[in-house]
């Protein structure tokens, strides 16, 4: 059942949320480990910043598109839930949209706000950029606490993505009342 455009994003918005939706997945599953093995590579003494400027690089992409998302919300109206949705689970989708916007910024940022104490461990790590061309803003030297913070948003949101799939699923399939819709192009 195709879903009129009112009742849908534009598409606009499902291009920023599927890129979105996308990297943070990749990030989630690999971006520890392209952190880990530029570690590994910095304390062996080799080059070093191939891996963490592919880390950088999409968490930079992620905020970029979270900030550009936030200006298409404000200036562009979002499509009604389904008529049939009950009070709470619109409070909870509210909610969850809410903090998915928090860690989809707070993330980027408390990612660079660690970066500081890194390289100041690793100094192979400086060479880190942006898309191979911008190197990374020198971020202040902190405590660790921004690393544990970044860490815990990370798997804060596997928990948020999970929970948003079972939530798109649940409506789809169980209330049958064509969520996916909203935001899939055909």
């Amino acid at each position: 059942m195709s879903l009129s455009p009112k009742n849908r994003y534009d598409g606009v918005a499902m291009t920023i949320h599927w890129l979105t939706a996308v990297l943070m997945i990749y990030m989630v599953l690999l971006g520890e480990d392209l952190m880990k093995s530029g570690m590994r590579a910095a304390r062996a003494g080799a080059a070093a910043t191939f891996q963490p400027s592919i880390h950088v690089s999409i968490g930079l992409t992620i905020l970029l598109l979270t900030l550009l998302r936030v200006v298409w919300r404000l200036t562009h109206t979002a499509p009604a839930y389904p008529a049939g949705m009950k009070r709470y689970e619109v409070v909870g989708a509210k909610s969850l949209h809410g903090l998915f916007y928090l860690l989809l910024i707070g993330l980027p940022i408390t990612g660079w706000l660690s970066f500081g104490e890194v390289v100041a461990r690793l100094p192979a790590l400086a060479g880190t950029s942006f898309y191979g061309v911008l190197p990374v803003p020198a971020a202040p030297v902190t405590s660790r606490i921004f690393g544990e913070m970044h860490g815990l948003g990370a798997n804060l949101a596997m928990a948020l993505i999970g929970l948003h799939v079972l939530a798109a699923l649940k409506h789809q399939f169980i209330d049958s009342d064509n969520i996916f819709g909203r935001m899939l192009p055909w």
